[in-house]
């Protein structure tokens, strides 16, 4: 009862500070969107809240590239990893062979780099640390044979000198990152299925009871535990979590965003991001990672809602009918999102205006649009790297939108690209291909 009245104060809220006239910037000239520097010329913006958008608008303006890189260097705490720098000379490629991960395209795959290095597993839940020259570093597993018939899923995070390791099967261990030898393991009530977010001498997780765990990274001890609201029926995607100096945030399998007191746990704020009318659809639903900039959060999901909430009250500042699931990427005032059916948003983060809305798909067949998917995407100075579940990986123009080039990967799945060290990394079910 008390996440209705919350949630239908913030729409009302929301609603009565927008309206259909000029003064609010709904498909009219914007001032602050004119003065973005990303932007050439005076453009028409679009605020539409009423059905997801599924067209180009405003197509043939440009915007000024090369972008700034984030020189942020808490990109892992904030997931905001904005634009960076690649070398996009792709004519090397290397690849990190391990035992073939089945049902590899049910699960989304996360690299750790350690400077040059990386961590990745295989199918028996082996860890596998290897060099910059795909030479293995070390390799270890501490899983029994029962436990490696079972499959186990890795997810990473590391600090320093540490790798935490969570996975399907309820366990959660961390190593030496540079020997790879057990530090401690322990055993959890229910599975993880959030990210992990390393914060100094702790971390963070979301089981799948919806409840996010503080663990001390010394020994693994649980220093708090909140419980949110039970869903039997779980989200498809990983849940998402980021901090700054005094909260945590993250999201739970039913929609809701959550803001706790990093000491103790303490609720600060929370905020329904779906009615009850859709409660049943849950199973459906698809978020993006959390991205914390300057005060604000920002999502989307499958559900045809793009969200920003202020970080300090939870307040919703503005809501748009984008359909996305995968992380938005910020370059100063400006967000880039991708929906599943190829549409790229260009949104300025401020009122939510869309600036432009380009077709990427726009040269395939009907036939070819049909078979494809995205896996995810990443953004670099001048051009957006897209993969899909082909092998290919499409390069597009930021400057105005459209398709510049094609680049056969593989001949199967591969997840979304990994960019380290100006060198993109591909994980595919067998294997991560390296681009020179």
């Amino acid at each position: 009862m008390i996440k209705k009245i919350i949630l239908a104060l913030l729409i009302f809220s929301f609603i009565s500070n927008c309206s259909f006239d000029t003064k609010s910037g709904i498909w009219t000239n914007n001032e602050k969107i004119e003065k973005n520097s990303l932007i050439k010329d005076k453009v028409q913006v679009l605020f539409q809240k009423d059905k997801a958008i599924s067209k180009e608008f405003n197509k043939n303006f440009l915007i000024n590239t090369p972008l700034t890189i984030n020189k942020k260097k808490n990109s892992l705490i904030t997931n905001n990893i904005g634009p960076q720098v690649i070398k996009d000379n792709f004519n090397v490629k290397s690849k990190y062979n391990f035992s073939k991960i089945k049902y590899f395209e049910n699960f989304n795959p996360e690299l750790v780099f350690d400077k040059e290095n990386l961590i990745f597993f295989d199918k028996k839940g082996s860890i596998i640390k290897f060099n910059d020259t795909s030479k293995i570093i070390w390799k270890k597993n501490y899983y029994s044979k029962k436990e490696k018939k079972l499959l186990p899923i890795l997810n990473f995070s590391l600090n320093n000198d540490v790798l935490i390791v969570t996975d399907n099967l309820a366990k959660f261990y961390a190593l030496d990152l540079k020997s790879g030898e057990l530090l401690w393991t322990k055993n959890h009530t229910s599975v993880v299925i959030s990210e992990i977010k390393v914060d100094k001498d702790k971390f963070y997780i979301v089981d799948s009871e919806n409840d996010i765990n503080c663990f001390s990274l010394i020994n693994g001890k649980k220093i708090w535990t909140f419980k949110t609201d039970y869903d039997l029926i779980k989200s498809q995607k990983k849940l998402s979590i980021v901090y700054d100096d005094s909260k945590v945030y993250f999201n739970n399998s039913k929609g809701d965003i959550y803001a706790l007191d990093k000491t103790n746990g303490n609720l600060v704020w929370l905020t329904p991001t779906r009615t009850d009318t859709e409660s049943l659809k849950s199973f459906l639903i698809k978020s993006s990672k959390l991205v914390l900039d300057q005060g604000n959060l920002f999502f989307s999901n499958n559900n045809n809602t793009f969200f920003s909430i202020d970080s300090n009250s939870g307040f919703i500042n503005w809501i748009q009918n984008i359909n996305s699931e995968f992380r938005p990427i910020i370059s100063e005032n400006i967000i880039f999102s991708i929906t599943s059916d190829g549409y790229l948003f260009l949104v300025d983060k401020t009122n939510g205006n869309i600036v432009r809305i380009t077709d990427i798909f726009t040269n395939f067949s009907p036939k070819k649009i049909k078979k494809i998917s995205i896996s995810g995407f990443v953004v670099g100075l001048n051009k957006i790297y897209l993969s899909l579940n082909n092998g290919k990986i499409l390069e597009i123009n930021i400057n105005d939108g459209k398709l510049n080039n094609i680049l056969k990967i593989s001949r199967s799945n591969i997840s979304s690209p990994f960019i380290n060290e100006g060198k993109m990394f591909i994980v595919k079910n067998n294997g991560i291909i390296k681009l020179n």
